[in-house]
């Protein structure tokens, strides 16, 4: 079997890093999609969610590994993300086409 070697805290730059997809979530509120006429925008993704929630919580570093589109809706999630606290040393910003045939945003 295996040994799992874990490198002490001071060896390592991240407690976690992240891999994955970081999408906007729309929130109604207490309305229904279906007839709410304004939402709540936040940033979300499981991936995220944990990175974000051991950096709030706990004061863990962390950052995330992603790729997101340079538009408006990418550069309103950086700054949602900046305000977290987590990294987003590792972003890939990718061109934008103005219609997303090449990229875009969850």
């Amino acid at each position: 079997m295996t040994e799992l070697v874990i490198k002490a805290k001071e060896q390592c730059r991240w407690d976690l890093v992240a891999l994955g997809e970081v999408m906007l979530r729309l929130d109604p509120g207490d309305m229904r999609i279906a007839t709410a006429r304004e939402f709540r925008a936040w940033e979300g993704g499981g991936e995220y969610n944990v990175a974000r929630g051991l950096r709030r919580c706990f004061g863990m570093d962390t950052a995330i590994v992603t790729a997101f589109a340079d538009n408006p809706v990418g550069r309103l999630l950086e700054g949602f993300i900046r305000e977290s606290g987590v990294s987003q040393q590792h972003v890939r910003w990718d061109a934008y086409d103005g219609v997303g045939r090449n990229v875009r945003m969850a």
